[in-house]
């Protein structure tokens, strides 16, 4: 089993020739080194032998290529079809984790760097017995990011200075931001994820869970993750309540929060570190909402990958 820090791979459009090595870049450097293009993580599951919502990341990356780079001199319409990408990163996908993770049931995260002359795919191995931790602390930050429909590698660069603030316990920093001039200050997303809030609006209803309502940042602000879309759709699958209006002020009423991204899937938040004088908001991380989304997302690992 190779025990580097993960292993890269890269492809040349020209030549078509794929090279190797290994590195000790984290899966943040690695993104960083990408200059100006676009990228996608996605990660495995059952033990490294299935692909987790392959078929979104190809659509993303897609969506990305046609928001960032369609107008660049040089890219064909076919890097705008969901099957080229298939046929270009599946036998790389394969390749690598047959090198990188032989002789493990580990999963890995696999991150994609797109630009006009390469593509660069990345192999890191979660942590953990599954690569989830149980919870995390997230802190409130100000700001909010631009083109948040596309995985723009620019991002990644802009984001770099706030990533400092990510110390243990912190997990992920979460942007606020008024939503106009005069309107109320409302929550968005993480550097590398969503973020969602529930609070009770009932009780008595069975299952628990649906005394709880979801509150999401509007889908038009914030990047759809992965992760995001599919908690969306467990919520109408299962009757429970979703509201886009995520009001900060009224962040005494929330009971429990997490969040969404491909490595970490559905991760409770214990607290919440937000003002200049850091204060703090403990939640509940076994809110009954939030461990059913948990749950019904990691339940559906096999349903929603695919064969590798």
């Amino acid at each position: 089993m190779n025990t580097s820090a993960s292993l890269i791979l890269d492809y040349d459009y020209a030549t078509s020739q794929v090279t190797e090595h290994e590195s000790e870049m984290s899966a943040s450097e690695f993104m960083l080194s990408g200059g100006d293009g676009i990228y996608t993580a996605m990660r495995t599951v059952c033990h490294g032998t299935r692909l987790f919502l392959f078929d979104d990341h190809l659509q993303r990356i897609c969506k990305s290529h046609s928001v960032m780079l369609s107008k660049e001199d040089g890219v064909k319409q076919r890097q705008l079809d969901t099957e080229y990408w298939r046929g270009l990163l599946a036998p790389l996908i394969r390749r690598g984790l047959n090198r990188f993770g032989s002789g493990s049931d580990q999963d890995s995260k696999i991150t994609v760097l797109v630009d006009r002359n390469r593509v660069a795919v990345q192999f890191v191995r979660l942590l953990g017995p599954n690569g989830l931790d149980p919870s995390c602390w997230v802190k409130f930050v100000s700001g909010r990011r631009d083109h948040p429909e596309a995985k723009s590698l620019q991002w990644v660069h802009d984001r770099e200075a706030l990533e400092q603030l990510i110390v243990s316990p912190i997990n992920e920093v979460v942007l606020i931001e008024h939503d106009s001039k005069d309107g109320p200050l409302r929550f968005y997303e993480g550097l590398s994820s969503n973020f969602f809030v529930t609070r009770r609006v009932s009780l008595g209803r069975q299952p628990e869970y649906l005394n709880f309502q979801l509150l999401s940042a509007p889908l038009d602000s914030v990047l759809l993750g992965t992760i995001m879309k599919l908690v969306l759709q467990i919520c109408d699958r299962d009757g429970i309540s979703v509201r886009y209006a995520p009001e900060f002020d009224a962040l005494e009423s929330w009971n429990g929060a997490f969040v969404s991204s491909t490595s970490r899937l559905v991760l409770p938040v214990s607290r919440i570190i937000y003002g200049e004088d850091s204060r703090q908001h403990s939640l509940n991380a076994s809110d009954p909402l939030v461990v059913h989304l948990r749950d019904s997302v990691r339940n559906m690992a096999r349903e929603k990958s695919t064969q590798i």
